[in-house]
C-alpha cells in the first residue's frame, strides 16, 4: 500500500464550511438536466448505472463508475463463495492507488462532479456522491430524475458505447471523517434515546429478511425505517424538502449541530448513502453514513439485531 499525505488544511475547511457548526467541507446539490447540460464540459460526469445501460446511451463525456469497485472487497457471486461480506460495503483505504484511480476519471477537487443514476434503483448514484464527498470533492451534483431526465424534452445529445478517455485530473484525497461512522462508534450509541438512526432498507428487511451475504436478519436497536424507495417521487425525481423532513422526523438538534447528526445504514451502505446526501442537499443536515452496514454488523455475533 502506497503512502499518502492526507491534505487537511485548515484554510480549506474554513473556505468550504464550518464542521464544528454541523456543516461539512464539500457541498452536495440536486440539479435539473437543463443546468447540467448548460454546464458541460466544465464539469465531470460520472454515470453510476449498469455498464449495459451506460453503453446503450449516456451523457456526452461521461465516465462509467461501479460503486462496487470502490469497496474493500467487491460484492458479487464469486466473493459470496470465497470472500468476506463484512468488507463488501466498506470504503477502500485512502492511499495513492485510490487517488490515482480518481484522477484517471478526470476528477479534481474543485471541479464540480455530476453523478447520474437510475431512479428507483438501489441509490448507486448516492453512494458514488457520498464517496466523493467523503474523499474530498468540493462540489458534487446529483441529476434530479437521473438519466431519464437527461433524455427528456428538449432532446439532448447522447453518446453510446465505451466512455471517452478522460484527461487526468489532480484530485488529492482529503478525507472527511464526519461523514462516516464505523461499527465501534455505532455500537456505543445504538439504542440510545438521543441517537437518530435511520434504516434505508425495505420493511421486510427491517423485520428480518436477509440479503445475499448478510449473516443475520433484523435491524439495529433504536433504528426507525425510512425506505430508500420513499426517496423518489412518482416521476423519478427526488422528494422535496418537506416530504423528506416528514419521512425523517428529525429532532431539532439534528438541524443545529454535529453532536446529534443522523446515522444512516442499510445492507451495504448504498441506499443509506443516498439518504445521507439527500438529507444534506434538501435539509442542510450532514449525516453519518455507516458504509459497512448490515453486511459488516451482522457478521459480528456480539453486535445486537432486533426483529
Amino acid at each position: 500500500m502506497g503512502t499518502l499525505l492526507l491534505l487537511v488544511g485548515i484554510s480549506a475547511f474554513a473556505a468550504l464550511g464550518d464542521v464544528g457548526k454541523g456543516t461539512s467541507a464539500g457541498r452536495i446539490r440536486i440539479v435539473e438536466a437543463v443546468e447540467a447540460a448548460a454546464s458541460l464540459p466544465r464539469i465531470v460526469v460520472l454515470d453510476a448505472r449498469s455498464a449495459k445501460d451506460f453503453a446503450m446511451g449516456h451523457v456526452p463525456g461521461a465516465q462509467h463508475v461501479d460503486w462496487r469497485e470502490w469497496t474493500l472487497e467487491k460484492p458479487g457471486a464469486l466473493n459470496a463463495l470465497f470472500g468476506n461480506p463484512a468488507r463488501w460495503g466498506r470504503v477502500p483505504d485512502a492511499d495513492a492507488a485510490l487517488e490515482a484511480r480518481l484522477r484517471a476519471l478526470g476528477l479534481s477537487n474543485a471541479r464540480p462532479v455530476l453523478v447520474v443514476g437510475a431512479p428507483g434503483g438501489w441509490g448507486e448514484e448516492g453512494r458514488v456522491a457520498w464517496n466523493l464527498l467523503y474523499w474530498g470533492a468540493h462540489e458534487v451534483w446529483l441529476l434530479d430524475g437521473g438519466f431519464p431526465a437527461w433524455r427528456g424534452e428538449p432532446a439532448r445529445p447522447l453518446e453510446s458505447g465505451e466512455a471517452r478517455k478522460a484527461a487526468p485530473g489532480n484530485f488529492a484525497l482529503d478525507v472527511r471523517p464526519e461523514r462516516r461512522i464505523e461499527s465501534r462508534e455505532l455500537r456505543a450509541v445504538a439504542g440510545a434515546a438521543a441517537a437518530t438512526l435511520l434504516d434505508a432498507r425495505t420493511p421486510a428487511e427491517f423485520e428480518g429478511e436477509t440479503m445475499a451475504g448478510q449473516k443475520r436478519g433484523g435491524h439495529i436497536p433504536g433504528a426507525r425505517l425510512m425506505p430508500a424507495k420513499s426517496l423518489y417521487a412518482a416521476d423519478g425525481r427526488y422528494v422535496g424538502a418537506d416530504e423528506l423532513r416528514r419521512l425523517a422526523r428529525l429532532e431539532p438538534s439534528a438541524l443545529n449541530g454535529p453532536r446529534d447528526r443522523p446515522i444512516t445504514y442499510c445492507t451495504g451502505g448504498v441506499r443509506s448513502a443516498l439518504l445521507a446526501v439527500l438529507l444534506e442537499a434538501r435539509l442542510g443536515v450532514v449525516a453519518q453514513n455507516y458504509d459497512g452496514s448490515l453486511w459488516e454488523w451482522s457478521a459480528d455475533p456480539t453486535l445486537p439485531l432486533v426483529k
